[in-house]
């Protein structure tokens, strides 16, 4: 904690030095329920070209930190931080190619949620065709859930588009039974607030007979059609 709060109160050229200490311990500082919350700190407060041997020293290392307790932290703030510096670009574009496992992953997905808040246009892009891939299987587990709800709310209009329009493609009674799940009628709300004519074409779906009558036999389906009054 004394070193965060010296990373926040030093001039620039201490503080690079501070983060300098951590020279060749990059991926003991990841692993490590302490110091990793400094190499946070280093990240939010300095440049990737003061502190280059952050992303060289995690390249470099072997360990899959994107699912590490610890380590998807370190993407995330590389992703809020430094993203567009062309060294960390190429080292989250080498770990956004495992997207279609990271989304369901308990600490992967808060890597690709994060990229597609924060990432480059094509990071964010691949993101959304890996969703695609597997719409259904997706939207029914609870950490793709929440990766599908960020790109619904963060994913670039035509992409955003594309994904609606996969759902769109299915019969009302199977995005009725999404729709009574937990985390299937958490990415149609996210839908349903889209604005225009997707949001309209979804309600569609959901106001025909048969999908009303499992929808309202569900505890998730009844919130759904009681929120965005989609009742007859």
């Amino acid at each position: 904690r004394t070193v965060q709060l010296a990373l926040d109160v030093a001039e620039r050229g201490a503080a690079a030095e501070l983060a300098a200490g951590l020279r060749g311990s990059v991926a003991e500082a990841i692993r490590s329920p302490h110091a990793n919350y400094v190499l946070q700190k280093i990240i939010k407060v300095l440049t990737p070209s003061e502190t280059p041997f952050i992303v060289q020293e995690i390249a470099q290392e072997h360990m899959d930190f994107a699912r590490h307790e610890y380590g998807c932290r370190i993407y995330c703030r590389l992703l809020e931080h430094a993203v567009e510096d062309e060294s960390t670009s190429k080292l989250l574009d080498s770990v956004l190619v495992e997207s279609d496992d990271l989304i369901r992953h308990t600490f992967g997905h808060h890597v690709v949620e994060c990229a597609l808040e924060h990432g480059l246009a094509h990071q964010r892009h691949h993101i959304m065709q890996v969703l695609r891939r597997s719409l259904m299987a997706n939207a029914s587990n609870r950490n793709a859930a929440y990766v599908m709800e960020k790109a619904v709310l963060y994913g670039l209009p035509e992409d955003q588009e594309a994904l609606a329009s996969e759902f769109l493609a299915r019969t009302p009674g199977e995005v009725a039974a999404l729709a009574r799940t937990q985390c299937g009628s958490m990415v149609l709300r996210a839908l349903l607030r889209v604005p225009g004519h997707v949001a309209q074409r979804l309600q569609d779906h959901l106001r025909v007979g048969a999908p009303q009558v499992q929808l309202k036999a569900s505890k998730h389906g009844r919130r759904l059609l009681d929120s965005h009054c989609l009742g007859p």
